[in-house]
């Protein structure tokens, strides 16, 4: 055994010795008819590491395409011999990822092929943890909506986190209102059924948004309680009615008021319809916590955008561009 690894702790180095030298094709070719031998010898952990390797040595030299194969070859490995996801498959990806210049077409095809091999692990739209580091790293290269999608379908480290990202989105002025970003993240959330991640989003941001004197809220305590048993209390944001919209459309949920839902729609009709996405967003709530008789999808809906080609009518992208205008 302890020759056997030698034997792949050789090959590795006459490989990175090759990138290292610039004899990319040559070393490119290599790393593909080795793994193949290892994959024909059972040797799934040698030919895993051997690609991993490749794709990482050719990043380094800037050798995309190279490298983009290299980790298409390791995924379809990962798959063709049901590599499970742990923190040593899911650390190999992610290592990679930073690696790949962000924005590039190689790294926004890699990302999707390690979404779309976790969706194999019980995830259907995908590892959280792939998520939250995709978003995570987005987010800090300031390309704010890539981040939003990543952040939708992570854990709630990444509601939090999203929350901050919000307020600072919020704080480059493109919107009247202040609440704006956040509330696509609310009902972004809700449309995915996920509450508590809706909760996590909504209160770190409303602790953020305390620290600017346009946004100072009135407490307003509810008649009830929370389903969670909390006393449940209403923040009166009079410079953002999307805030306070925010707010009770999460209260409605959590009691499973459908009245009140549809009610609020009503009420704030004005400044959701001012914007196109924020009215599909609510329509998409309410499909998935206040049915008709006829049920769509939302997860399936919004995983489409993720995974799939954008469509050839009007793209969400589209949307989210000109709807800003709208509030100004």
């Amino acid at each position: 055994m302890e020759g056997g690894d030698r034997g792949v702790d050789r090959v590795l180095k006459k490989l990175a010795t090759a990138v290292q030298d610039g004899n990319y094709y040559e070393a490119h070719q290599m790393y593909h008819s080795v793994s193949r031998r290892y994959l024909k010898q059972g040797k799934v952990t040698d030919a895993v590491e051997l690609l991993y390797q490749g794709a990482k040595n050719m990043l380094v030299k800037d050798q995309l395409g190279s490298a983009a194969d290299l980790a298409q070859r390791l995924l379809e490995v990962y798959d063709s011999k049901h590599v499970p996801m742990d923190e040593r498959s899911r650390g190999r990806l992610l290592d990679l990822f930073h690696h790949f210049p962000p924005h590039t077409s190689q790294c926004d095809d890699y990302v999707k092929l390690c979404l779309r091999w976790s969706t194999a692990s019980s995830c259907p739209a995908g590892d959280p943890q792939l998520h939250h580091a995709f978003a995570t790293r987005y987010y800090a290269t300031h390309h704010y909506y890539e981040a939003e999608t990543h952040f939708l379908y992570g854990s709630l480290d990444s509601a939090k986190l999203y929350a901050k990202m919000c307020w600072e989105w919020a704080l480059e002025g493109y919107t009247t209102d202040k609440g704006y970003w956040v509330t696509r993240g609310v009902l972004g959330y809700l449309a995915l059924r996920k509450l508590a991640h809706a909760r996590a989003l909504l209160s770190a941001f409303t602790a953020l948004a305390t620290t600017t004197a346009d946004l100072q809220a009135i407490p307003i305590p509810t008649a009830s309680t929370t389903t969670t048993g909390a006393t449940g209390v209403v923040h009166l944001y009079r410079a953002s009615p999307l805030l306070n919209y925010c707010q009770l459309v999460v209260l409605t949920v959590e009691k499973d008021a459908r009245d009140g839902f549809w009610a609020l729609r009503r009420q704030y009709r004005e400044v959701i319809d001012a914007d196109e996405y924020l009215a599909v967003l609510v329509g998409r709530v309410a499909e998935a916590w206040f049915p008709s008789e006829k049920r769509s999808n939302p997860l399936e809906d919004m995983m489409k955008s993720l995974f799939g080609p954008p469509p050839q009518t009007t793209t969400a992208r589209q949307i989210q561009q000109t709807s800003v205008k709208d509030l100004d």
